[in-house]
């Protein structure tokens, strides 16, 4: 923290955010009023997890009782019944773009299951001129499935910057990588839910997808919450010590729990353990903000006249191919999504309020 403040003030920037923001030409206010809209925002969240503790039975709910499935389901996705399921739930930004996901099966571009020596998690890696490759780790579980849709996502993005912007302007900020990525996902759930009759199997995906903004957008606001309040202790020349950053954590887990989760003092220490606290300053928002852009992009592709929606994914497919040809704050305004208003978080809290109570009903 204090390495930070120093190097912004040797660099003449009046705060730490407005020096991690300069580079992608982003104003410190999208940052604030995330932070605030997710705030006021946070009864959908509480009453997910209140729902929990009901429907889990019991008497005290801790942090890592949210990771507690709410229903026992043997549910096998293999990896060979995923393909038509990917290229289908794309089937809104047309045939040319179906054809370039199908292509990404049938010509060897995923490297698909564990292997002596890979690395874990998954990827997808673009290559100028020629294709991107996806890098998964696939074990046959629904997540396993969403990882890929949600990779997918990013080599679409990767097709068609690649295609459209020369080599200078082809690689995409974080801050609208990530659009591309959830979007696909919000719509591989829809196909998923509007296919699947198994009550207990749409308890889970309705479960996977609230759990997905509580991690995606909540648990970032939050810890970009408290990296910004704990930057400016040091920028008002207060001194920092664990205790401050136990106290500044536990004030803001309450912020955006209140009631709904016992015990908060156990977790005092969980600022401690967050990579990107300390490497990449101010990164982490920039998970909420994707996550709000592409509810409210998915919303406005399924909602509404036929022309309205036809314009949105016309337009979203624009973003896609505009790759870093503009800075990512106007790139997604000219997409629809204005980050200088609080439309995009609004629509996200909106979507976690429907999804939580389809929840309700579905575990009635």
């Amino acid at each position: 923290l204090q390495r930070n403040w120093y190097l912004c003030q040797a660099r003449r920037y009046s705060s730490c955010l407005e020096a991690s923001l300069d580079e992608d030409n982003i104003p410190s206010s999208v940052v604030e009023n995330l932070i605030a809209t997710a705030k006021r925002g946070a009864e959908p969240l509480q009453r997910y997890h209140r729902l929990r503790r009901e429907s889990l039975g019991l008497d005290r709910y801790r942090y890592f009782d949210a990771y507690i499935p709410l229903v026992e389901v043997e549910w096998s996705m293999p990896y060979p019944n995923l393909r038509p399921l990917i290229v289908d739930s794309v089937a809104v930004f047309g045939d040319e773009y179906q054809a370039t996901v199908e292509r990404s099966f049938s010509e060897g571009w995923i490297d698909v299951y564990e292997n002596e020596g890979k690395r874990s998690g998954a990827f997808s890696a673009g290559v100028y001129g020629v294709h991107p490759f996806m890098l998964l780790n696939y074990a046959d579980t629904v997540n396993d499935a969403f990882t890929l849709a949600h990779e997918m996502g990013h080599t679409m993005h990767t097709v068609l910057s690649h295609e459209t912007q020369p080599f200078a302007t082809s690689s995409y900020s974080i801050f609208v990588a990530e659009v591309a990525s959830m979007t696909n996902e919000d719509f591989f759930l829809d196909l998923l839910l509007e296919r699947e009759q198994d009550p207990a199997r749409r308890v889970a995906l309705l479960q996977h997808a609230i759990d997905d903004i509580a991690a995606g957008f909540y648990r970032q606001a939050m810890f970009a919450d408290f990296e910004l309040q704990a930057h400016r202790e040091v920028e008002e020349g207060r001194p920092i010590t664990a205790e401050t950053l136990q106290k500044l954590y536990l004030r803001i887990l309450n912020d955006f729990f209140s009631s709904s989760l016992d015990d908060q003092d156990w977790y005092r220490n969980t600022w401690g353990r967050i990579p990107h606290f300390y490497g990449s300053p101010f990164y982490v928002f920039q998970y909420a903000t994707s996550k709000a852009a592409a509810i409210l992009l998915h919303q406005r592709m399924t909602e509404g006249p036929e022309t309205d929606r036809r314009t949105t994914v016309d337009r979203y497919l624009d973003l896609l191919r505009a790759g870093g040809s503009d800075h990512p704050i106007a790139l997604l305004r000219t997409a629809g999504v204005d980050f200088s208003t609080t439309e995009p978080v609004d629509a996200l809290v909106a979507t976690m309020e429907k999804l939580v109570t389809q929840l309700e009903q579905e575990l009635n």
